[in-house]
């Protein structure tokens, strides 16, 4: 049985408004993805960072003890 050709513009609107939300969660999955990323890279440059620190505490230390 065909639908009426009155609720041929709601199937559109229905298939519109499913289409527009299936887009805005991938936008919205990607958004969050590239969050974390951020966030871990963040992560990974501060622990980079406390490492060369660290090393460079030893060195001092190491000199200090030398003299």
């Amino acid at each position: 049985m065909a639908p009426s050709s009155e609720y041929r513009w709601l199937q559109i609107a229905g298939f519109v408004t499913l289409a527009l939300a299936a887009l805005l969660a991938v936008i919205a999955w990607r958004e969050a993805g590239e969050e974390q990323r951020k966030r871990e890279d963040v992560g990974a440059r501060a622990a980079a960072m406390m490492n060369r620190i660290e090393a460079e505490v030893q060195r001092i230390e190491n000199a200090a003890s030398q003299k």
